[in-house]
């Protein structure tokens, strides 16, 4: 008797785990289903703000390189006072290496619009 008592409540829990094991499946996809227009919404703007993203990001770079070319002449005794005294924002390296990196995400940016915009829907 308690064998039998036993082997139902595997075939229960047996059961149980099947339907419970399908459950994600259902629900992603329902939720894939139900963000798929938001989330095509969101792409559309993200394509569509890259260009001037990428510009902001490039006149960032332009005014870092700027900021470099300045604290290193300053270094050199070409110029005079630089605002930054003291810090990390003293130092031209510093400078020259962010307008780098930025001109780098800008490129990144474009590419990545550009990618996306040759990818059909």
């Amino acid at each position: 008797m308690r064998a039998a008592a036993s082997s139902r409540q595997v075939e229960g829990v047996m059961q149980a785990a099947e339907i419970f094991h399908d459950i994600p499946e259902r629900t992603g996809t329902v939720m894939l289903v139900w963000l798929d227009p938001a989330i095509r919404r969101v792409t559309a703007w993200l394509q569509s703000a890259a260009i001037p993203v990428s510009f902001l990001i490039r006149n960032l770079a332009l005014a870092s390189g700027v900021l470099g070319v300045w604290r290193l002449g300053v270094d050199l005794g070409w110029t005079q006072d630089f605002f930054i005294s003291s810090g990390v924002g003293s130092h031209w390296q510093v400078w020259l290496a962010l307008a780098v990196a930025l001109n780098a995400a800008a490129n990144f940016v474009l590419r990545a619009a550009r990618h996306s915009d040759a990818q059909p829907q």
